[in-house]
Formats: structure tokens, C-alpha cells, sequence
């Protein structure tokens, strides 16, 4: 993702005191700690699963973690909007980072799922919510780098699709 966001931010000409995270290094380094954030409930403490069983400092983390995962994945949206909101071809390359936020709510919405006891079975992970979650990202990757393949072959080959 850090990658992701240096090119990003490498295939438009920009002003580094335009940016609202001051610097590309800055950007690259909050995407970074967002996937750190992100990973720590996600793995660490299986998705925040019987959120009530967890101790008190877990819940607080946990919740600190996912809050500030998805408040930087806001604000890298919102740089990069900023930033492409004066380049050439900018719906198709606007629509390719728009639908992360999409990731975020789909990882909540699970977190949310499983805290009722009744749609866990055991200690195993619901097949449900597993195939749910797996159809979502498989559509949401599926989409993003399309988007973001034609926006590189667009910008290589100098055309210019759904200019606005």
C-alpha cells in the first residue's frame, strides 16, 4: 500500500504544500501504520470477536486501532482526491481509490457480524461471512485494478477516457 500511495502520487505533477499530509513520504508512512492499525484487531484479536469477553485494555485498543486505520484511509482518500482534482483523466483515476473506503466498511461490517453469539458456530470462523467477505474484496479488487490498469494505459498511450 505505502508503494501503491508513491505512485499515486508520482503519475500526477503536484505541489508538495498542497498536500494536506504536507509530503508524499508523509502519505506513504500513514498508509503504512493504517495497515498496522488495521492488522492489529484483525489478526491480534481475531476481529474483536466476543467483543465483551475481551479485556478492557483489548476493547480499547482494538477499537483505537480500527478508529484510526480508517481515519487515515480517509485521509489518504482525501489527499489524493485533492491532489488529482487538477489532472488530466480524473473520474477513472478518482474511481480507482474511491472504493477503499469500501474495504473498511466490509471489515467493520464483519467485526460487526460477529459479535452475536448465534452467528458464530464454536470457535471456528462463520463459512458465510468468510464467502461474503471473499465476494465483496474479490469485487472491490476486481473493480479497483481494472480502474487503475486503464488509468496507467490511458496516461501511457496519451488517451483520455471519461475526461472530467
Amino acid at each position: 500500500m505505502p508503494l501503491l500511495v508513491l505512485k499515486m502520487y508520482a503519475l500526477v505533477e503536484h505541489s508538495e504544500r498542497d498536500l494536506i499530509l504536507n509530503s508524499v513520504d508523509n502519505s506513504a508512512f500513514c498508509a503504512a501504520v493504517m495497515i498496522l492499525l488495521g492488522a492489529y484487531p484483525r489478526l491480534g484479536l481475531d476481529e474483536l470477536q466476543n467483543f465483551l469477553d475481551l479485556s478492557r485494555i483489548q476493547k480499547v485498543v482494538g477499537t483505537l486501532c480500527y478508529t484510526g486505520s480508517v481515519v487515515l484511509l480517509c485521509l489518504l482518500v482525501a489527499d489524493l482526491s485533492h491532489t488529482y482534482s487538477s489532472a488530466n483523466n480524473t473520474s477513472i483515476v478518482i474511481m480507482f481509490f474511491l472504493v477503499w473506503p469500501c474495504y473498511a466498511v466490509t471489515a467493520l461490517l464483519s467485526v460487526g457480524f460477529r459479535q452475536f453469539p448465534n452467528n458464530n458456530i464454536g470457535d471456528s470462523y462463520p463459512e458465510t461471512l468468510a464467502l461474503a467477505k471473499d465476494l465483496i474484496y474479490s469485487t472491490l479488487d476486481i473493480f479497483s485494478k481494472a480502474v487503475f490498469a486503464w488509468y496507467t494505459c490511458s496516461a501511457a498511450f496519451g488517451k483520455t477516457v471519461f475526461a472530467g
